[in-house]
């Protein structure tokens, strides 16, 4: 379901970076202009918004507050 959802962003002019937890899976969004940034962290301190899409809720709550995760890269304002 994201990466859909990052085509569409990307194809509207949108800014968009991506992550996976396998970086091949990012390839053909990196090839239609997305950025790539090796952590969840690193994304949400790059971006003032931020989407995720996750298989389940264990993932999703490593995604969001694991090491390295989103929550340590947000600052008031984002997102």
């Amino acid at each position: 379901m994201g990466s859909p959802m990052a085509q569409n962003l990307i194809k509207a002019g949108s800014d968009v970076t991506v992550w996976n937890r396998t970086k091949s899976k990012c390839d053909s969004l990196i090839n239609l202009g997305a950025k790539y940034k090796p952590s969840p962290e690193e994304v949400a301190s790059s971006c003032d918004v931020t989407f995720a899409m996750l298989a389940d809720p264990e993932s999703a709550i490593d995604v969001a507050c694991g090491k390295h995760g989103a929550a340590s890269g947000m600052s008031p304002g984002k997102g």
